[in-house]
């Protein structure tokens, strides 16, 4: 057990350092950039999104422990998997918009919903973190192919699924996340124009990659039919 578990670790650092590292890392760095102005602000984003990606990927690997490939294939490639990407893409899409629109605008109603938002930073993160980690990407679907063939109990699930998850999470992206945090504060950005236009460019971003998401899945539901 604890080989495979150490395998799985493994398997974890190497998929954070590429895959995982290129499918979700301009999401987190994006919103980093938009919203943060300093390294530690950037690290601490990374840190909520990472726990939360790693709850996702530990309450899939409990569901591969008890039930096996048969819900695995229902959960990701039915109506809740398309619901779960769906939901995915306009919630960036939404923190994309509060980025480009909120943060400096004139308009009182969209500096209300920023604030708001601003307030409930660590939600947004944990909800975005979630929400990615339940995202079918295909190196986690073998990971969790791989813990339905050999799991005999849900506990070893949760288990391979923290073993992987912790991998993962030991990536550069914690140092990305750093250095963008503390784009904000270089000399270059004293200008507060020069601030404005390099989180409104995050902001695009976001909505560019969540929208990306949700015509990607509407394709899919179209095809289908």
């Amino acid at each position: 057990m604890i080989n495979i578990l150490f395998s799985l670790f493994l398997t974890g650092m190497i998929m954070g350092s590429g895959p995982c590292l290129l499918s979700c890392g301009p999401v987190l760095l994006s919103y980093i950039g938009g919203t943060k102005s300093s390294a530690m602000q950037g690290l601490r984003c990374w840190a909520i999104f990472s726990f939360s990606r790693l709850l996702s990927t530990v309450f899939l690997a409990f569901l591969a422990g008890i039930a096996g490939t048969a819900l695995l294939r229902r959960f990701y490639w039915e109506t809740s998997g398309y619901i779960i990407w769906g939901l995915t893409g306009l919630f960036i899409v939404f923190l994309g918009a509060m980025v480009f629109v909120g943060l400096h605008t004139r308009f009182r109603v969209c500096n209300i919903i920023s604030q708001t938002a601003r307030q409930y930073d660590f939600r947004n993160l944990m909800i975005l973190g979630i929400l990615v980690g339940l995202l079918p990407c295909i190196p986690l679907i073998g990971v969790l192919s791989y813990i339905t063939m050999i799991a005999t109990h849900y506990s070893h699930g949760i288990l391979m699924g923290a073993a992987f998850g912790l991998g993962v999470i030991i990536s550069p992206l914690a140092f990305a996340s750093m250095i963008v945090g503390a784009i904000p504060g270089l000399k270059i950005f004293q200008n507060s124009n020069r601030v404005i236009i390099f989180q409104r460019v995050c902001g695009a971003v976001l909505m560019v990659l969540g929208a990306h998401i949700v015509i990607k899945t509407l394709m899919e539901v179209l095809s289908k039919k």
